[in-house]
């Protein structure tokens, strides 16, 4: 089946005064309908970029520099969303897919209430006054939110209510796609873990496809079904959640899931060093100067992304057969 959404080659940096500073480099992949992605790396990998760039949303400096991002809507076209107009972009946003803002919690007008706030998006969408009020009450029933905060302003509610309203806003339209970057940030355990329930229930209430950014492999453990796993402006690992903590491939993949705190009482074992910046991306494989697995091949040539057995991605050079012999 064609995927619901389909990136390829897509590369995205920043505008210097002399050159442009590559923060993504040749992104391809699929999302399936009705799937939780989770796009997971350490801060600057350029997770919350590809999100951007997808939402076609990059402000200077940011520049996005090639690549295809096709969306398959709902009669069964496909459309390339950096090669539309903007405003048949406005008119696909928040219809067909939808976005959730790094820090949204923060991301309400403090002098307006929320309803206003929910409803002016539906309206714009030609909805009736009566529509759109009737729809963000059904939208903040979906968070366990009572409808009586429509008249609230957002300083009254919590960071986790003001949170949910987000999210509540976010589905009202029912998109086919929803992009939620950092969804969890700055919540405490319980709410964090309420807002996961909530989302995987929008998922099979509504039929959505949510594409989860976020720097935590354990919230990927918990909600997603696959896992896309970044690094440097890459992605090193891509495959289901079961396979990828079963099995990590990739040394970086395996450093990241070695750091998660265990109720056993298993050593944690840290990734040594730090990502790379954006302006300084080493030669050959980009994760190479803190691989324990590292051999000369890797300082000099970036592996690309192969597939493995069922439905595995990986970009290591010890998973190309020729290059492992004589490794």
């Amino acid at each position: 089946m064609p995927a619901l959404l389909e990136i390829r080659g897509l590369s995205a940096g920043l505008q210097g005064r002399r050159a442009i500073t590559q923060v993504i480099s040749q992104i391809d992949l699929d999302v399936q309908a009705g799937e939780i992605l989770g796009v997971v790396g350490e801060s600057g990998c350029g997770k919350s970029t590809l999100a951007t760039a997808i939402m076609r949303l990059l402000v200077p400096p940011q520049v996005l520099q090639s690549g295809s991002i096709r969306l398959r809507l709902a009669a069964g076209e496909t459309v390339d969303l950096l090669a539309i107009s903007e405003s048949e972009l406005r008119a696909l946003r928040w219809r067909h897919l939808s976005y959730i803002p790094q820090g949204s919690m923060n991301s309400l007008n403090p002098v307006l209430r929320v309803g206003r706030q929910m409803m002016d998006t539906l309206i714009q969408h030609g909805l009736t006054s009566g529509e759109a009020r009737a729809r963000a009450i059904e939208a903040l029933e979906l968070v366990n939110l009572e409808r009586k905060l429509l008249d609230s302003y957002p300083h009254e509610l919590s960071g986790g209510m003001r949170q949910r309203v987000i999210i509540a806003a976010a589905v009202s339209m029912r998109p086919a796609l929803i992009v939620a970057d950092e969804l969890t940030t700055a919540l405490d355990v319980v709410t964090q873990r309420q807002i996961l329930q909530e989302l995987a229930a929008i998922r099979d209430e509504l039929g959505a496809t949510i594409l989860l950014i976020t720097h935590d492999m354990g919230v990927v453990a918990q909600i997603a079904d696959r896992v896309a796993v970044m690094y440097a402006g890459k992605i090193a690992e891509l495959g289901s959640v079961h396979g990828i903590f079963e099995a990590p491939r990739h040394p970086y993949s395996q450093g990241l899931i070695g750091s998660i705190p265990r109720a056993s009482g298993q050593r944690v074992e840290g990734l040594p060093g730090e990502a790379p910046s954006p302006w300084n991306y080493p030669a050959g494989c980009r994760f190479h100067p803190r691989c324990p697995k590292v051999f000369d091949l890797c300082r000099e040539h970036a592996p690309e992304l192969m597939r493995q057995d069922s439905g595995r991605w990986a970009a290591c050079h010890l998973y190309d057969d020729e290059v492992a012999a004589h490794a």
